[in-house]
């Protein structure tokens, strides 16, 4: 008898093992994310930014004296004397400024994230890297020296370690820093997810250091797609291999057709596990909750369907989301490579109805294109796919919306002529508006880039990477020049955090997130207007019902609409609505929406 109790645990073990490789995390079903670009977010702690000899440790014959941190809070135009210095054009010097943003000011920065109603946050890189951005990694197990307390201390311990031994790998001070981000986020009810580069390395990865100074001779002479090695005998450095779209600085694991490098593979599956758990204690969930993954498309795609199965087994309630541009049935599945992705498809979808003017596309077609996306995932995942309109990859928002009728990605800069980097004006503010309500209306899991809800504008990477917006700052204007580089949106421009967009955001985050219909409901488009450019749609949840009209012309429409209770709440305005012969009636002003809960009447 005892040994059928035995068997029969094994079998109910043997059971739960074998769909947690297919469980999605409840927690991520709706949830609203916030994406930070860690250097640019908030300087904690000024002790630790970086040094002239760790931002140029890639460069050659560049004369770094007088280089220093940009402060916070200056013009973003503004040459320094050291970039007047290097002669070099606007864009290009930006990519050699810090500001010194650090997790320090991410755990100052949470509770102003709560209270805006953030319930995940997506970190950019956060691992040991040179550049601005970390998708440079120099390492996978180690987060970067200058975001915690003490960065010299952290690189004798990094140098102490055998770098593919974990048993010998230690927690550095900004290691134990990242560990207490996380804390502090749990501590809120909040989750964390961080930015998984397994594609490709920086060029001071430790492995790839060891080929160029070992040459073929190196333990890891086969980690990397290396086209020639260099011969010592001639005078020519013949060393070549092979970088992410050819760029040099990007050097790309080397790979099957099916899978990446085993010992790769194994050194990426120990630095996944020691983020998922960092004490082996899988009950004290003291590791981050889940993972974004960067080109996705460019790893094989066994490896991410093996890679999740790890990430599941250490901790099964972790989220994995694959940056995928494009509609991508194959990746998202049950078990398949990922549970979500960044779903570019919505962003496409929206700019090209609330932005486009020329190029702007039908209602209809608007309702076609995200039915579309319905039809290519299952129905659960599509509560967790990452609802996003811009990112760190794209130009702000608001600055997308100023300048509608062009590609989504890389047409948004000083090299387009037509391109205005200024101010939007209040209509833009108007806009965003409308858009931000559908996003945080609509079905998934929405997400904001850092600054969209303080007003913050800005072009194409690099200048959607600006400084964070913050209410107890003051900054210096925006003087756009000549030495820009732009030849549209030159003047001066104030530049402030903006308390009544922010407003906005935090009371339309808080009315999602206080309803199950619209975290984890059903949608059903119940009304559309082709030539008015209007639309409504249904979400419900069980006895939880909200339906939700938008009016994109500048025309208002008397509506009228059959509901199935008396009791109606206008959920914006917070007041209750009076039917008229059992019917809601009521004005859709130009350009606004209007939200309704429909509450049961009791019997």
């Amino acid at each position: 008898m005892t040994f059928l109790r035995f068997g029969g645990l094994l079998a109910f073990i043997f059971l739960l093992n074998s769909n947690i490789y297919s469980q999605l995390p409840e927690w991520a079903k709706g949830i609203v994310w916030y994406q930070i670009f860690p250097e640019r977010f908030a300087n904690g702690d000024t002790t630790n930014d970086p040094s002239p000899a760790r931002v140029f440790v890639n460069e050659r014959n560049i004369d770094t004296a007088g280089w220093r941190i940009t402060p916070w809070t200056s013009d973003w135009f503004a040459l320094s004397e050291w970039e007047k210095k290097t002669g070099k054009k606007f864009r290009d010097v930006l990519l050699h400024r810090r500001y010194g943003g650090d997790l320090a000011g991410i755990i100052r920065s949470l509770d102003y994230l709560k209270k805006l109603g953030v319930g995940a946050i997506y970190l950019n890189p956060i691992f040991d890297a040179v550049s601005l951005h970390k998708y440079d990694g120099s390492t996978f197990h180690h987060v970067d020296v200058h975001f915690g307390p003490d960065p010299k201390g952290d690189l004798e311990i990094i140098r102490s370690e055998v770098p593919d031994d974990p048993s010998t790998w230690k927690f550095t001070s900004a290691d134990l820093m990242f560990l207490e981000l996380i804390r502090q986020v749990h501590a809120r009810n909040m989750h964390i997810i961080i930015d998984g580069v397994f594609n490709h390395t920086g060029v001071q990865f430790w492995a790839f250091q060891d080929i160029v100074k070992n040459g073929a001779a190196s333990k890891y002479a086969d980690w990397f797609q290396i086209k020639k090695f260099d011969d010592p005998k001639t005078s020519e450095n013949e060393f070549d291999y092979k970088g992410w779209w050819n760029y040099k600085g990007l050097p790309e694991f080397n790979r099957t057709k099916d899978d990446l490098h085993p010992e790769v593979k194994k050194y990426i599956f120990a630095a996944t596990k020691r983020w998922l758990d960092p004490d082996g204690n899988p009950a004290t969930r003291d590791g981050v909750d889940g993972w974004r993954l960067d080109v996705a498309r460019d790893v094989p795609v066994n490896f991410w369907v093996q890679w999740k199965k790890h990430v599941k087994s250490v901790h099964p309630e972790a989220i994995t989301i694959g940056e995928l541009w494009e509609l991508s049935p194959d990746f998202v599945s049950s078990d398949g490579a990922f549970d979500a992705l960044m779903n570019y498809n919505f962003a496409f979808a929206v700019k090209d109805l609330f932005m486009a003017d020329r190029k702007r596309i039908s209602v209809s077609e608007f309702i076609k294109q995200l039915q579309e996306i319905d039809k290519n995932y299952p129905e659960e995942n599509l509560h967790v796919l990452q609802n996003l309109l811009n990112s760190h990859d794209t130009e702000r928002l608001s600055s997308m919306i100023y300048n509608p009728d062009r590609g989504y990605d890389r047409d948004g800069d000083e090299r387009n002529s037509d391109f205005n980097p200024g101010k939007p004006p209040a209509w833009v503010k108007a806009r965003q508006k409308l858009i931000t309500a559908f996003q945080m209306t609509y079905r998934g899991a929405p997400m904001v880039y850092y600054g969209d809800e303080a007003g913050m504008w800005g072009a194409d990477d690099p200048h959607d990477r600006k400084p964070m917006l913050w209410g107890n700052y003051t900054y210096e204007y925006e003087d756009i020049d000549s030495k820009s580089g732009f030849s549209s949106g030159r003047g001066v421009y104030k530049v402030e955090f903006d308390l009544d967009l922010h407003d906005f955001y935090k009371t339309i985050i808080n009315i999602r997130n206080a309803s199950p219909a619209l975290t984890k409901g059903d949608v059903r488009f119940i009304y559309t207007d082709d030539k008015n450019r209007s639309f409504g749609f249904e979400r419900r949840y069980e006895d939880d019902l909200y339906i939700i009209f938008f009016n994109l012309s500048p025309e208002s429409e008397l509506m009228e609409y059959s509901v199935p209770s008396n009791y109606i709440m206008d959920v914006y305005h917070n007041e209750r609505v009076q039917l008229e012969e059992g019917k809601l009636r009521f004005v859709l002003w130009g350009e606004s929406f209007s939200m309704y809960k429909i509450i049961p009447e009791t019997r």
